[in-house]
């Protein structure tokens, strides 16, 4: 209700969608959507790898010590595209929307909205599916600041140890992993592993018979007892459990079949109607043995989501690793944005260095949310972090290549200029509308460092200047520490740093 009060507020100031829907608070601040930008410079020294190599050699040359010239030999070119951040992380601000502005941006978009969109809800967590030419995009909606049932899921902070058939995962965060759920059995397909078919959910049935006087009233008393008994039990269940309908509407079960197993089985199915197609096609042209055929692409999956849309989509990934989905083919990159702590040590370290090359985090700057919690062995998350500087200076760091452990990010400043104080701001506030405005004056710096507008920006005018690696030590976005490991020798000796700025 408040939320969409605040919607309408904000309408008397920017105007509707031409969805004719209200913006949420996220769009407000910037109403722009457009999912892709072909103006974006490509890094071609980050994403060429002859071209990145050679940056490499060069980095060699100049390097001395051993150990800095392992550390070099071992770095591996991220499989990072700008572009592609740029767009996941637009389609993390439209999750925020209503279903209605969704549909509507990614039709605009060219996404094949009739045949592949889904939005997808489990008790409060909220995602929608879409799919363009090869491409299938998962993507989870983030903390919605007026949905108390948002937080109650971040609240529960405890941490849960996991396990799978094939050894421990470590701990995560319990409030995270339970919202997720748990996926479906599988049956086996001949040609793709499908889950079986989900829930239609609890459904009440009462038998009332007027045979006989003595049976009207014995079934008409406990037809009575079975709704007042159906009545009291879900009340509690849905104070005790509050769960938002908003997203998909009030006539759709949202407990019984979990985000997990709703999404995989959608996906799952959009690949299996690809092969089917595929082998029409090859049969419909008829080739004879020995010729050629065009043959589709596999399907590539990309997960995404900002703050708590970030971090379940990492968990999704954990339980497809966990449960071995056949989804694991067809994965192709975790983009998140500002997400926050998940899991202990151990949990990074079960991804394989061939999947942490497509895990990017992204951190803006001074943002709280990727920083917390900082306490009961809370620890980075898996992958490689993509800090973004307040210039809009994107640097890459990667897992150290020993032990496949996360850099962490840099602490909060508090001694540098930030916020309205930050001479970068201050240049972009004559382009930001009231609204954004009167955010960065209500909320301190950090907790405007948060919102999704500004990955969105940065990535769309930032470029990416370096590549680092170390074997231990780092901290992302640290220039001081980067300088005084100079200063002191140490620099060479534990950091690998390649330049790959055009």
């Amino acid at each position: 209700m408040s939320d969409q009060l605040i919607r309408a507020v904000f309408r008397l100031l920017i105007g509707r969608h031409p969805s004719k829907r209200d913006y949420s608070i996220t769009s407000a601040m910037d109403p722009r959507i457009e999912m892709f930008d072909d103006t974006i410079p490509r890094s071609k020294h980050l994403e060429n790898s002859e071209l990145f190599e050679q940056r490499k050699q060069l980095r060699m040359t100049d390097a001395t010590g051993h150990e800095s010239r392992a550390l070099t030999t071992l770095l591996k070119r991220p499989k990072y595209s700008v572009p592609l951040a740029y767009t996941l992380s637009v389609a993390s601000k439209l999750v925020y929307e209503d279903v209605d502005i969704i549909k509507y941006e990614l039709k605009k978009a060219g996404f094949d909205v009739e045949r592949t969109f889904k939005p997808i809800a489990y008790k409060n967590i909220c995602a929608f599916i879409a799919e363009k030419d090869d491409d299938i995009l998962l993507v989870f909606r983030g903390t919605n600041p007026l949905n108390i049932q948002n937080y109650l899921t971040n609240i529960s902070v405890t941490m849960t140890e996991v396990k799978s058939l094939w050894g421990p995962m470590g701990k995560v965060h319990k409030g995270y992993w339970k919202a997720m759920g748990e996926p479906l059995k599988r049956k086996e397909d001949h040609e793709t592993t499908r889950p079986s078919s989900t829930s239609d959910g609890p459904v009440l049935r009462i038998e009332l018979t007027n045979t006989s006087v003595y049976r009207t009233i014995v079934s008409a008393i406990q037809g009575t007892a079975k709704i007042i008994k159906f009545l009291t039990t879900n009340l509690f269940r849905h104070v005790k459990e509050p769960i938002d309908n908003s997203w998909v509407g009030h006539d759709i079960d949202i407990r019984t079949n979990s985000m997990y197993a709703l999404a995989e089985k959608h996906i799952l199915e959009l690949i299996h109607q690809h092969l089917q197609d595929d082998k029409q096609s090859r049969r419909r042209s008829d080739v004879p043995h020995g010729g050629t055929s065009t043959t589709k692409k596999r399907k590539r999956l990309f997960i995404t989501g900002h703050s708590l849309g970030g971090a379940m989509g990492t968990i999704f990934l954990a339980k497809m690793l966990q449960s071995k989905s056949p989804l694991l083919d067809h994965f192709a990159g975790l983009y998140t944005y500002g997400q926050p702590k998940i899991s202990d040590a151990e949990f990074a370290k079960v991804f394989s260095p061939r999947m942490t090359s497509m895990i990017f985090h992204h951190v803006y700057n001074n943002d709280i949310v990727p920083r917390s919690p900082s306490f009961w062995n809370y620890d980075t998350p898996p992958g490689s972090l993509v800090y973004i500087d307040s210039a809009f200076n994107i640097t890459i760091y990667p897992p150290n290549p020993y032990t496949n452990e996360p850099v962490p990010v840099r602490p909060i400043s508090f001694l540098h200029l930030s916020g309205l104080l930050n001479r970068y701001v201050i240049r972009r506030l004559p382009t930001e509308n009231q609204i954004r405005i009167f955010f960065r004056i209500l909320f301190p710096f950090f907790m405007n460092d948060h919102f999704i507008n500004d990955y969105c920006q940065s990535l769309r005018q930032g470029t990416v200047q370096r590549v680092i690696m170390g074997a231990g030590g780092l901290e992302g976005g640290d220039e001081e520490q980067h300088e005084n490991l100079r200063k002191q020798g140490g620099f060479q000796r534990r950091l690998s740093i390649v330049d790959v700025h055009d």
